[in-house]
């Protein structure tokens, strides 16, 4: 039994396109064996919370990207320079040795409000319908079946995603037909949780779908600008993470941009 934890990348809105910090938007899926991040992440993300932040067992820390960039909130020993290298350490061991595989699909929002040919005009709801599709292709080659679990934003827009993903079980995807999509993931609800909820597969997802974004644009020939760790991040999902065909193709596969 595998899981998609979510994440995104960006924000959802069709304003200010002309913007690059509005203009593109990525949802990242990394995909786990239930018992893996049970028995595996779990563990490794608690050892990593207790060794360099002394977590208190009764106040549980999440992982979160921008805490942790900033050096914020339970994150602040993190100003220290070798503080900040063996955390670093540990979490790109982590990323390393973690079974997982990674899919980001990211849309150029400014290019999609100029096309007529999309059923769907949701930024978010494109990248889901794609997504889905990935995935049940992805299972449907490791012989399995999984559900997926993005975090959550809000009830409405949950509701609106909830709603989306019901209609790719009944009517399937571009390229995922509904036999393929119902046989694959066979629960109808998503599995939202929040950030409270201390979800590790989440927590990762969180920690990846930023480099993987850039990692995405910078294939696409995008001038954008990678801090070390991040690159550490990109090589890491290129070299190993990211799905890919028989022969290794990653694009099409474990990247894709629309459109």
């Amino acid at each position: 039994m595998y899981r998609m934890y979510l994440d995104e990348h960006g924000v959802d809105r069709m304003t200010r396109l002309d913007l690059e910090k509005f203009r593109y938007l990525s949802l990242t899926g990394v995909v786990m064996k239930v018992e893996h991040a049970r028995d595996y992440l779990v563990p490794a993300f608690n050892r990593i919370k207790a060794e360099v932040f002394d977590e208190d067992p009764d106040t549980p820390i999440c992982f979160h990207r921008s805490d942790i960039r900033q050096s914020k909130g339970p994150f602040e020993c993190l100003k220290s320079p070798e503080v900040r290298a063996h955390f670093d350490e540990q979490i790109l061991r982590v990323f390393n040795e973690a079974e997982y595989t990674v899919i980001t699909v990211l849309v150029d929002k400014q290019e999609l409000a100029l096309k007529n040919h999309w059923e769907r005009t949701h930024p978010y709801h494109v990248l889901m319908e794609v997504i889905v599709e990935k995935y049940a292709q992805l299972l449907k080659r490791k012989f399995s079946i999984g559900d997926i679990m993005p975090e959550a934003r809000s009830k409405p827009q949950d509701q609106a995603l909830q709603d989306e993903f019901l209609h790719f079980k009944n009517e399937g995807t571009r390229f995922a037909p509904r036999a393929l999509v119902q046989e694959r993931i066979p629960s109808s609800n998503l599995k939202f949780r929040t950030k409270k909820d201390n979800v590790a597969g989440l927590q990762l997802c969180d920690l990846l779908a930023h480099p993987s974004h850039y990692t995405i644009r910078s294939n696409m020939g995008h001038q954008v600008q990678e801090a070390p760790f991040a690159s550490k991040v990109s090589a890491i999902l290129g070299n190993q993470k990211y799905d890919r065909s028989a022969y290794g193709k990653i694009w099409g596969y474990g990247a894709k941009h629309i459109p």
